[in-house]
Protein backbone atom coordinates (compact mmCIF):
# COMPACT_ATOMS: atom_id res chain seq x y z
CA UNK A 1 0.00 0.00 0.00
CA UNK A 2 1.80 3.43 -1.10
CA UNK A 3 1.22 6.73 1.12
CA UNK A 4 -1.96 9.11 0.50
CA UNK A 5 0.10 11.72 -0.06
CA UNK A 6 1.10 10.05 -3.26
CA UNK A 7 -2.52 9.94 -4.56
CA UNK A 8 -2.58 13.78 -4.78
CA UNK A 9 -1.23 13.45 -8.69
CA UNK A 10 -4.35 12.15 -9.21
CA UNK A 11 -6.40 15.39 -8.12
CA UNK A 12 -6.80 16.98 -11.69
CA UNK A 13 -8.16 13.89 -12.70
CA UNK A 14 -10.92 13.63 -10.18
CA UNK A 15 -14.27 14.34 -9.90
CA UNK A 16 -15.72 17.16 -7.62
CA UNK A 17 -16.73 14.85 -4.98
CA UNK A 18 -13.16 15.04 -3.99
CA UNK A 19 -13.67 18.49 -2.51
CA UNK A 20 -10.76 19.82 -0.86
CA UNK A 21 -10.41 19.27 3.19
CA UNK A 22 -10.42 22.16 5.20
CA UNK A 23 -7.54 23.62 6.08
CA UNK A 24 -7.88 22.17 9.98
CA UNK A 25 -7.72 18.36 8.47
CA UNK A 26 -4.97 19.32 5.86
CA UNK A 27 -2.93 20.19 8.70
CA UNK A 28 -3.62 18.32 11.56
CA UNK A 29 -0.25 16.45 12.59
CA UNK A 30 -1.96 13.10 13.66
CA UNK A 31 -4.53 12.96 10.34
CA UNK A 32 -1.48 13.86 8.56
CA UNK A 33 0.32 10.59 9.91
CA UNK A 34 -3.13 8.97 9.04
CA UNK A 35 -3.12 9.55 5.73
CA UNK A 36 0.31 9.06 4.96
CA UNK A 37 2.14 6.31 7.27
CA UNK A 38 2.46 2.74 5.36
CA UNK A 39 1.79 1.22 8.54
CA UNK A 40 -0.22 -2.52 7.64
CA UNK A 41 -2.64 -1.93 10.12
CA UNK A 42 -4.16 1.36 11.67
CA UNK A 43 -6.60 1.43 14.33
CA UNK A 44 -8.38 5.05 14.26
CA UNK A 45 -10.36 5.79 16.98
CA UNK A 46 -10.67 9.57 16.49
CA UNK A 47 -14.31 11.36 17.86
CA UNK A 48 -17.40 11.61 15.04
CA UNK A 49 -17.45 14.33 11.93
CA UNK A 50 -13.60 14.40 11.89
CA UNK A 51 -13.01 12.91 8.38
CA UNK A 52 -11.50 9.73 9.55
CA UNK A 53 -14.21 7.67 7.26
CA UNK A 54 -13.51 10.49 4.16
CA UNK A 55 -9.61 9.64 4.57
CA UNK A 56 -10.65 6.01 4.49
CA UNK A 57 -12.91 6.30 1.54
CA UNK A 58 -10.48 8.11 -0.83
CA UNK A 59 -7.75 6.15 0.06
CA UNK A 60 -9.76 2.88 -1.39
CA UNK A 61 -10.47 4.80 -4.34
CA UNK A 62 -6.54 5.60 -4.69
CA UNK A 63 -6.10 2.52 -4.10
CA UNK A 64 -7.71 0.86 -6.98
CA UNK A 65 -6.73 3.22 -9.08
CA UNK A 66 -3.27 3.03 -8.77
CA UNK A 67 -2.91 -1.02 -8.60
CA UNK A 68 -3.93 -3.39 -10.94
CA UNK A 69 -6.14 -5.84 -10.18
CA UNK A 70 -6.33 -5.61 -6.27
CA UNK A 71 -9.68 -6.73 -4.30
CA UNK A 72 -10.48 -3.83 -1.64
CA UNK A 73 -13.39 -3.52 0.45
CA UNK A 74 -15.26 -1.67 2.81
CA UNK A 75 -17.21 -2.47 5.26
CA UNK A 76 -19.64 -1.80 7.78
CA UNK A 77 -21.33 -3.39 10.43
CA UNK A 78 -24.56 -4.30 8.12
CA UNK A 79 -25.69 -3.82 4.48
CA UNK A 80 -27.66 -0.92 5.20
CA UNK A 81 -24.76 0.79 7.26
CA UNK A 82 -22.76 0.09 4.55
CA UNK A 83 -24.78 1.13 1.90
CA UNK A 84 -25.90 4.66 3.79
CA UNK A 85 -22.38 5.51 4.60
CA UNK A 86 -19.81 4.43 1.90
CA UNK A 87 -21.92 3.39 -1.82
CA UNK A 88 -22.87 6.62 -2.85
CA UNK A 89 -19.70 9.00 -1.95
CA UNK A 90 -17.36 5.89 -3.58
CA UNK A 91 -18.99 6.41 -6.64
CA UNK A 92 -18.89 10.14 -6.80
CA UNK A 93 -15.32 9.81 -5.57
CA UNK A 94 -14.55 7.73 -8.29
CA UNK A 95 -13.97 8.94 -11.75
CA UNK A 96 -16.16 7.61 -14.55
CA UNK A 97 -13.16 7.16 -16.77
CA UNK A 98 -11.66 4.90 -14.40
CA UNK A 99 -15.02 2.55 -13.92
CA UNK A 100 -15.75 -0.36 -16.17
CA UNK A 101 -18.40 -1.65 -14.45
CA UNK A 102 -20.35 -0.62 -11.71
CA UNK A 103 -22.63 -3.15 -10.03
CA UNK A 104 -25.76 -1.82 -7.75
CA UNK A 105 -26.98 -5.57 -6.51
CA UNK A 106 -23.67 -6.51 -5.18
CA UNK A 107 -22.36 -2.92 -4.34
CA UNK A 108 -19.22 -3.20 -6.18
CA UNK A 109 -16.83 -0.96 -8.05
CA UNK A 110 -14.57 -2.92 -11.31
CA UNK A 111 -12.17 -0.54 -12.17
CA UNK A 112 -10.84 -0.87 -15.70
CA UNK A 113 -7.16 -2.16 -14.36
CA UNK A 114 -9.34 -5.08 -13.00
CA UNK A 115 -9.18 -4.16 -9.37
CA UNK A 116 -12.31 -4.17 -7.66
CA UNK A 117 -13.61 -2.08 -4.44
CA UNK A 118 -16.53 -3.93 -2.65
CA UNK A 119 -19.31 -2.73 -0.18
CA UNK A 120 -20.02 -5.33 2.50
CA UNK A 121 -22.19 -5.47 5.59
CA UNK A 122 -20.78 -7.85 8.00
CA UNK A 123 -23.98 -8.70 9.69
CA UNK A 124 -23.77 -11.40 7.15
CA UNK A 125 -19.93 -11.92 6.09
CA UNK A 126 -20.66 -14.57 4.00
CA UNK A 127 -19.78 -12.44 0.68
CA UNK A 128 -17.08 -11.70 2.06
CA UNK A 129 -15.77 -15.00 2.44
CA UNK A 130 -17.17 -15.96 -0.91
CA UNK A 131 -13.90 -14.31 -1.68
CA UNK A 132 -10.94 -16.48 -0.56
CA UNK A 133 -8.51 -13.42 -0.92
CA UNK A 134 -8.47 -9.40 -0.10
CA UNK A 135 -5.64 -7.46 -0.70
CA UNK A 136 -6.75 -4.81 2.24
CA UNK A 137 -10.04 -2.95 3.17
CA UNK A 138 -11.57 -0.88 5.61
CA UNK A 139 -13.69 -1.86 8.89
CA UNK A 140 -15.93 1.30 9.31
CA UNK A 141 -17.75 1.27 12.36
CA UNK A 142 -15.53 -1.45 13.99
CA UNK A 143 -17.00 -1.31 17.51
CA UNK A 144 -20.62 -2.17 16.43
CA UNK A 145 -19.11 -5.56 14.83
CA UNK A 146 -19.05 -8.87 16.44
CA UNK A 147 -15.52 -9.51 17.22
CA UNK A 148 -15.35 -12.71 14.94
CA UNK A 149 -15.18 -10.20 12.44
CA UNK A 150 -11.70 -9.90 12.29
CA UNK A 151 -10.07 -13.16 13.96
CA UNK A 152 -12.50 -15.55 11.46
CA UNK A 153 -13.17 -13.74 8.50
CA UNK A 154 -10.77 -10.99 7.50
CA UNK A 155 -7.33 -11.90 8.89
CA UNK A 156 -7.50 -15.45 7.42
CA UNK A 157 -8.72 -13.62 4.03
CA UNK A 158 -5.89 -10.99 3.82
CA UNK A 159 -3.27 -13.46 4.82
CA UNK A 160 -1.81 -14.98 1.84
CA UNK A 161 -1.95 -11.53 0.24
CA UNK A 162 -0.17 -9.44 3.09
CA UNK A 163 -3.47 -7.18 3.09
CA UNK A 164 -3.59 -4.13 5.04
CA UNK A 165 -6.82 -3.23 6.78
CA UNK A 166 -8.06 0.08 8.75
CA UNK A 167 -10.31 -0.37 11.91
CA UNK A 168 -11.89 2.94 12.13
CA UNK A 169 -14.81 4.57 13.99
CA UNK A 170 -15.88 6.26 17.69
CA UNK A 171 -15.61 3.19 20.27
CA UNK A 172 -18.32 2.02 22.29
CA UNK A 173 -16.70 0.93 25.40
CA UNK A 174 -14.18 -1.22 26.19
CA UNK A 175 -15.14 -3.61 24.16
CA UNK A 176 -13.14 -6.12 21.21
CA UNK A 177 -12.05 -3.07 19.65
CA UNK A 178 -10.35 -1.81 22.93
CA UNK A 179 -8.99 -4.95 23.07
CA UNK A 180 -7.35 -5.40 19.46
CA UNK A 181 -5.78 -2.20 20.43
CA UNK A 182 -4.44 -3.29 23.84
CA UNK A 183 -3.49 -6.01 21.93
CA UNK A 184 -1.31 -4.70 19.29
CA UNK A 185 -0.14 -1.90 20.62
CA UNK A 186 3.60 -0.99 20.02
CA UNK A 187 3.42 -3.60 17.34
CA UNK A 188 5.29 -2.30 14.60
CA UNK A 189 2.87 -3.15 12.29
CA UNK A 190 0.15 -1.86 13.95
CA UNK A 191 -0.76 1.95 14.18
CA UNK A 192 -2.94 3.88 16.63
CA UNK A 193 -4.12 7.18 15.75
CA UNK A 194 -6.97 9.87 17.49
CA UNK A 195 -7.84 12.97 17.53
CA UNK A 196 -10.65 15.20 19.01
CA UNK A 197 -13.66 16.33 17.38
CA UNK A 198 -13.15 20.05 18.43
CA UNK A 199 -9.86 19.98 16.09
CA UNK A 200 -11.46 20.21 13.29
CA UNK A 201 -14.85 21.22 13.56
CA UNK A 202 -16.46 24.51 13.84
CA UNK A 203 -16.90 25.77 17.72
CA UNK A 204 -20.14 26.16 17.86
CA UNK A 205 -21.10 22.76 16.39
CA UNK A 206 -18.84 21.33 19.62
CA UNK A 207 -20.48 23.87 22.16
CA UNK A 208 -24.08 22.31 21.21
CA UNK A 209 -22.61 18.75 21.25
CA UNK A 210 -21.50 19.71 25.40
CA UNK A 211 -25.19 21.36 25.47
CA UNK A 212 -26.95 17.71 24.27
CA UNK A 213 -24.28 15.07 25.82
CA UNK A 214 -23.65 13.80 29.21
CA UNK A 215 -19.85 14.00 29.98
CA UNK A 216 -18.71 10.56 29.52
CA UNK A 217 -20.91 10.04 26.23
CA UNK A 218 -19.13 13.38 24.88
CA UNK A 219 -15.52 11.83 25.80
CA UNK A 220 -16.88 8.58 23.43
CA UNK A 221 -18.35 10.23 20.66
CA UNK A 222 -16.35 13.77 20.50
CA UNK A 223 -13.05 12.54 21.81
CA UNK A 224 -12.60 9.07 20.72
CA UNK A 225 -11.74 7.84 24.14
CA UNK A 226 -12.68 4.46 25.37
CA UNK A 227 -14.88 5.00 28.09
CA UNK A 228 -15.92 2.52 31.03
CA UNK A 229 -19.35 1.65 31.77
CA UNK A 230 -18.65 -0.61 34.52
CA UNK A 231 -20.59 0.48 37.70
CA UNK A 232 -24.37 1.77 37.39
CA UNK A 233 -25.28 2.58 33.59
CA UNK A 234 -27.17 5.71 34.92
CA UNK A 235 -24.41 7.51 36.40
CA UNK A 236 -25.85 11.04 36.17
CA UNK A 237 -28.76 10.14 38.09
CA UNK A 238 -29.01 12.28 41.19
CA UNK A 239 -32.07 11.61 43.04
CA UNK A 240 -31.85 14.96 44.99
CA UNK A 241 -31.58 16.87 41.24
CA UNK A 242 -33.99 14.60 39.43
CA UNK A 243 -37.09 13.45 41.84
CA UNK A 244 -39.61 15.99 42.38
CA UNK A 245 -42.98 16.91 42.01
CA UNK A 246 -44.16 19.17 38.92
CA UNK A 247 -47.79 20.44 38.13
CA UNK A 248 -49.53 19.18 34.60
CA UNK A 249 -49.06 21.52 32.44
CA UNK A 250 -52.14 21.61 29.93
CA UNK A 251 -49.68 23.54 26.93
CA UNK A 252 -47.77 20.18 26.22
CA UNK A 253 -49.13 16.66 25.60
CA UNK A 254 -49.15 13.73 28.05
CA UNK A 255 -46.44 11.02 27.05
CA UNK A 256 -46.91 7.20 27.63
CA UNK A 257 -43.86 4.91 27.85
CA UNK A 258 -44.37 1.30 28.12
CA UNK A 259 -42.63 -1.61 28.34
CA UNK A 260 -44.09 -5.29 27.47
CA UNK A 261 -42.40 -7.62 30.13
CA UNK A 262 -45.08 -9.87 31.25
CA UNK A 263 -44.35 -10.15 35.12
CA UNK A 264 -44.14 -6.91 36.25
CA UNK A 265 -45.90 -5.03 32.98
CA UNK A 266 -44.73 -1.46 33.44
CA UNK A 267 -45.51 1.62 31.67
CA UNK A 268 -45.03 5.15 32.91
CA UNK A 269 -46.56 8.53 32.00
CA UNK A 270 -45.62 11.89 32.09
CA UNK A 271 -44.90 15.44 29.60
CA UNK A 272 -41.93 16.18 27.27
CA UNK A 273 -40.53 19.10 25.83
CA UNK A 274 -36.95 19.99 24.54
CA UNK A 275 -36.81 21.87 27.96
CA UNK A 276 -37.84 19.19 30.54
CA UNK A 277 -38.76 15.71 30.08
CA UNK A 278 -41.09 14.27 33.09
CA UNK A 279 -42.23 11.26 34.37
CA UNK A 280 -45.16 11.99 36.62
CA UNK A 281 -45.98 8.37 37.25
CA UNK A 282 -45.96 4.77 36.68
CA UNK A 283 -48.65 2.08 36.24
CA UNK A 284 -47.42 -1.51 37.23
CA UNK A 285 -49.57 -4.66 36.89
CA UNK A 286 -48.66 -8.56 37.69
CA UNK A 287 -49.54 -10.86 35.35
CA UNK A 288 -51.45 -9.12 33.33
CA UNK A 289 -52.44 -8.09 29.48
CA UNK A 290 -52.65 -5.22 27.07
CA UNK A 291 -55.89 -4.86 27.51
CA UNK A 292 -55.99 -4.39 31.35
CA UNK A 293 -53.07 -2.01 30.72
CA UNK A 294 -54.98 -0.17 28.22
CA UNK A 295 -58.30 0.73 30.56
CA UNK A 296 -55.47 1.50 33.51
CA UNK A 297 -53.64 4.00 31.24
CA UNK A 298 -56.87 5.98 30.50
CA UNK A 299 -57.98 6.07 33.88
CA UNK A 300 -54.80 7.47 34.88
CA UNK A 301 -54.02 9.95 31.86
CA UNK A 302 -57.37 11.35 32.50
CA UNK A 303 -56.69 11.91 36.53
CA UNK A 304 -53.77 13.40 35.49
CA UNK A 305 -54.50 15.64 32.57
CA UNK A 306 -58.25 16.28 33.78
CA UNK A 307 -59.53 15.07 31.04
CA UNK A 308 -58.65 13.51 27.57
CA UNK A 309 -55.33 15.45 26.21
CA UNK A 310 -53.02 15.44 23.32
CA UNK A 311 -51.43 11.89 23.56
CA UNK A 312 -47.88 10.32 22.13
CA UNK A 313 -47.40 6.88 23.27
CA UNK A 314 -43.57 5.33 22.83
CA UNK A 315 -42.14 1.75 23.55
CA UNK A 316 -40.35 -1.56 22.74
CA UNK A 317 -40.89 -2.08 19.16
CA UNK A 318 -39.34 -5.60 19.33
CA UNK A 319 -41.52 -7.06 21.97
CA UNK A 320 -44.25 -4.72 20.99
CA UNK A 321 -44.87 -6.67 17.30
CA UNK A 322 -44.54 -9.84 19.29
CA UNK A 323 -47.76 -11.15 20.69
CA UNK A 324 -46.13 -12.40 24.47
CA UNK A 325 -49.09 -10.30 26.42
CA UNK A 326 -51.94 -11.12 24.03
CA UNK A 327 -52.65 -14.46 22.34
CA UNK A 328 -54.45 -12.59 19.16
CA UNK A 329 -52.38 -9.67 18.40
CA UNK A 330 -49.41 -7.94 18.99
CA UNK A 331 -49.08 -5.35 21.48
CA UNK A 332 -49.04 -2.60 19.22
CA UNK A 333 -52.06 -3.46 17.37
CA UNK A 334 -54.04 -3.59 20.34
CA UNK A 335 -52.19 -0.30 21.89
CA UNK A 336 -53.31 1.57 18.45
CA UNK A 337 -57.12 -0.23 18.67
CA UNK A 338 -57.21 0.95 22.58
CA UNK A 339 -56.45 4.61 21.69
CA UNK A 340 -57.99 5.38 18.37
CA UNK A 341 -60.51 7.07 19.34
CA UNK A 342 -57.88 9.20 21.15
CA UNK A 343 -56.07 10.37 17.87
CA UNK A 344 -53.04 8.49 20.09
CA UNK A 345 -49.67 9.99 18.15
CA UNK A 346 -47.80 6.13 18.09
CA UNK A 347 -43.94 6.66 17.82
CA UNK A 348 -42.08 3.32 17.61
CA UNK A 349 -39.18 2.34 15.36
CA UNK A 350 -36.68 -0.42 15.37
CA UNK A 351 -35.25 -0.60 19.18
CA UNK A 352 -31.52 1.28 19.19
CA UNK A 353 -28.87 -0.45 20.97
CA UNK A 354 -28.92 -0.60 25.06
CA UNK A 355 -25.73 1.77 25.04
CA UNK A 356 -27.31 4.00 22.56
CA UNK A 357 -30.99 4.64 24.83
CA UNK A 358 -28.57 4.78 27.97
CA UNK A 359 -26.80 7.09 26.93
CA UNK A 360 -29.75 9.00 25.60
CA UNK A 361 -31.33 9.38 28.95
CA UNK A 362 -27.57 10.21 30.58
CA UNK A 363 -27.42 13.06 28.91
CA UNK A 364 -31.12 14.25 29.66
CA UNK A 365 -29.99 13.74 32.84
CA UNK A 366 -27.16 15.84 32.89
CA UNK A 367 -24.97 17.22 29.46
CA UNK A 368 -21.53 17.84 29.97
CA UNK A 369 -22.05 22.04 30.43
CA UNK A 370 -24.09 20.78 33.77
CA UNK A 371 -27.66 21.51 32.40
CA UNK A 372 -30.19 18.96 33.42
CA UNK A 373 -33.32 18.48 31.29
CA UNK A 374 -34.57 15.44 33.08
CA UNK A 375 -37.08 14.75 36.05
CA UNK A 376 -39.62 12.38 37.85
CA UNK A 377 -42.20 12.60 40.66
CA UNK A 378 -41.62 10.06 44.12
CA UNK A 379 -44.45 8.20 43.05
CA UNK A 380 -42.02 6.42 40.17
CA UNK A 381 -40.71 3.95 43.01
CA UNK A 382 -39.47 1.44 40.22
CA UNK A 383 -37.96 4.01 37.85
CA UNK A 384 -36.21 5.45 40.68
CA UNK A 385 -34.98 1.82 42.16
CA UNK A 386 -34.02 1.25 38.15
CA UNK A 387 -31.99 4.30 37.95
CA UNK A 388 -30.06 3.56 41.59
CA UNK A 389 -29.75 -0.23 41.13
CA UNK A 390 -29.39 -1.22 37.34
CA UNK A 391 -26.10 -1.74 35.88
CA UNK A 392 -25.28 -2.33 32.32
CA UNK A 393 -24.97 -5.61 32.43
CA UNK A 394 -28.45 -6.05 33.95
CA UNK A 395 -30.03 -5.69 30.70
CA UNK A 396 -28.57 -8.54 28.85
CA UNK A 397 -29.38 -11.03 31.95
CA UNK A 398 -32.16 -13.52 31.04
CA UNK A 399 -34.11 -12.85 34.41
CA UNK A 400 -34.45 -9.25 34.75
CA UNK A 401 -36.69 -9.28 37.81
CA UNK A 402 -37.93 -6.32 38.65
CA UNK A 403 -35.38 -4.40 37.10
CA UNK A 404 -34.67 -2.17 33.90
CA UNK A 405 -38.51 -2.47 32.58
CA UNK A 406 -39.09 0.84 33.74
CA UNK A 407 -35.89 2.48 32.85
CA UNK A 408 -36.23 0.62 29.42
CA UNK A 409 -39.47 2.23 28.48
CA UNK A 410 -38.41 6.00 29.03
CA UNK A 411 -35.23 5.23 27.11
CA UNK A 412 -37.18 4.09 24.38
CA UNK A 413 -38.84 7.32 24.21
CA UNK A 414 -35.99 9.62 25.25
CA UNK A 415 -33.81 7.73 22.19
CA UNK A 416 -36.74 8.65 19.86
CA UNK A 417 -36.91 12.14 20.59
CA UNK A 418 -33.40 12.87 21.34
CA UNK A 419 -30.62 10.61 20.21
CA UNK A 420 -27.58 11.68 20.94
CA UNK A 421 -26.01 13.59 17.95
CA UNK A 422 -29.14 13.34 16.36
CA UNK A 423 -29.23 9.89 15.62
CA UNK A 424 -30.20 6.54 17.64
CA UNK A 425 -27.84 4.18 16.17
CA UNK A 426 -26.38 5.15 12.66
CA UNK A 427 -22.58 6.76 12.42
CA UNK A 428 -21.91 8.56 8.85
CA UNK A 429 -18.22 10.19 9.14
Amino acid sequence: MQTQQNSEGFSRFLPPRWFPLPERVEQHPVITKYRNDPTRFKIVHAGRRSFKTEVAKRTLIAECMRNEGVSLFFGAPTRDQAKRIAWEDLKLLAPTWSIRKTSETEMRLVFGNGSELWVLGFDKPERFDGKSQWHGGVLDEYADMEESVWGEHVEPAIRDTRGWVWFVGVPEGKNHYFELLDKYRGNPQWGEYSWRSADVMDPAEIAEARANCDERTFRQEYEGSFETYDGLAYAYHDRDTHCYRKPFDPSLPVILCCDFNIDPCLWLMGQDSPELTYISGEIKQKRTDIWRMCAEAKKRIEQYAGGRPRLRIYGDYQHGTARGLSATAGSWEIIQSEFAEWGADIRKRPNPRILDRVNSTNSRMRTADGSVRFGYSPDCVELRKDYEMVSMSDFTKADQGERTHACSAVDYMVNYEYPIGGRATWRAV
